[in-house]
């Protein structure tokens, strides 16, 4: 008996939870200065972008986005998952405009985070927290 615990919870372990994209170091988003960071610096600080959009006025946006799931352990243990069952969720993005000259024009970041059940779980409030930061609009 004590083998299978084991082994379960081995197993368990592993498979709780997966992410999509790379996490967004905060505080290297706090290095980026509007009108004076260029797009090879935040290149250097962030790396290169998941998505890259181009308009016809010459404006460039990189998109960064990271999205992880962790799976609640309770949701494994049979019947015991249809009632406490679900997962933690948390995401992070980051866009940053740049104008015709390479230099940041505009630049979001947002936080985000949510707890989801499953089953019977599912009833209830959201617990999670979103916090944005858009610093196109901060007062100076």
């Amino acid at each position: 008996m004590k083998k299978i615990i084991c082994v379960t919870a081995a197993v368990l372990t592993l498979c709780g939870c997966a992410s999509v994209g790379r996490k967004i170091d905060q505080s290297k988003v706090d290095q980026i200065k509007q009108g004076v960071t260029t797009r090879e610096e935040v290149r250097k600080l962030i790396g290169s972008p998941d998505q890259l959009i181009k308009t016809s006025d010459g404006v460039e946006m990189w998109i960064y986005s990271y999205f992880l799931v962790t799976t609640k352990g309770s949701t494994f243990i049979p019947i015991i998952g249809a009632f406490a069952g679900g997962a933690n969720t948390t995401s992070q993005s980051l866009s940053i405009s740049f104008g015709a000259d390479g230099i940041v024009s505009r630049y979001t970041s947002a936080i985000g985070g949510s707890n989801v059940g499953t089953g019977l779980g599912v009833a209830g409030p959201d617990k999670g927290a979103v916090r944005t930061i858009d610093e196109g609009k901060r007062p100076r």
